[in-house]
């Protein structure tokens, strides 16, 4: 029995044989692999123009899920792309799975890089980080009673291209600011000698005409 066992066994070492290694056909595959990620990505830039102009319209939810569709149709458009012909019959779906990851991460690169400046501006200026005699003060409210005399309202605002225009309007009237800390940082003074109450309207307008506006109500009294 054991020398049968041992036969036996010899027999299906001398059967079993490891498979020749195709090293022409893996550098194809490799080689095409490599196209279609090139490709990738410049098929990335015009549908991320696609989206930029979907996004602008008003319809940015559409565009993401458009961008989806083209990762998942990836294979097609390979099929039927006149230029550079890339043999893909010995692709997988997990080769397809990464290079649809690619393709989709690029495209949200170039989306997003197309979405801000210089190319454009679609944010508004931002205005927070508004004290008044250094206590913080909150949109739409009325300030905690400022003992009178004078009294300092400082602000910042952010803006990622080109802030046009800042006002600071107390009872209706323009008071122009100081800036500091780089531009983004804006302060008035006005002096009371009476108990009263006053609207303060501070807003901001940017290149592009988006505005941005922080309203409170300026309390003088006894604390």
């Amino acid at each position: 029995m054991v020398k049968a066992a041992k036969k036996r066994k010899k027999e299906e070492d001398e059967a079993f044989s490891i498979p020749e290694f195709d090293e022409a056909g893996y550098l194809r595959k490799e080689v095409a692999s490599a196209k279609v990620a090139l490709v990738g990505v410049a098929l990335a830039v015009p549908v991320a123009g696609l989206l930029y102009v979907l996004t602008v319209a008003g319809v940015p939810v559409v565009a993401f899920f458009l961008g989806l569709a083209f990762a998942f149709l990836l294979p097609r458009f390979y099929r039927v792309l006149p230029w550079p012909r890339v043999d893909t019959e010995k692709f997988e779906r997990r080769d397809w799975i990464g290079h649809g990851g690619t393709f989709f991460m690029s495209l949200l690169a170039f989306w997003i890089l197309f979405l801000n400046v210089p190319f454009v501006d679609v944010t508004s200026p931002v205005i927070t980080g508004v004290h008044v005699n250094d206590v913080a003060v909150r949109p739409d409210v009325q300030t905690t009673p400022v003992a009178p005399g004078r009294i300092f309202i400082n602000a910042t605002i952010y803006e990622n291209a080109d802030l046009r225009d800042y006002r600071f309007n107390v009872d209706g009237a323009d008071v122009t600011p100081v800036q500091s800390l780089g531009g983004s940082r804006f302060s008035i003074s006005v002096t009371y000698s009476l108990q009263g109450s006053h609207p303060v309207v501070i807003t901001a307008e940017d290149g592009s005409g988006h505005t941005a506006a922080f309203q409170f109500l300026l309390v003088v009294g006894p604390p």
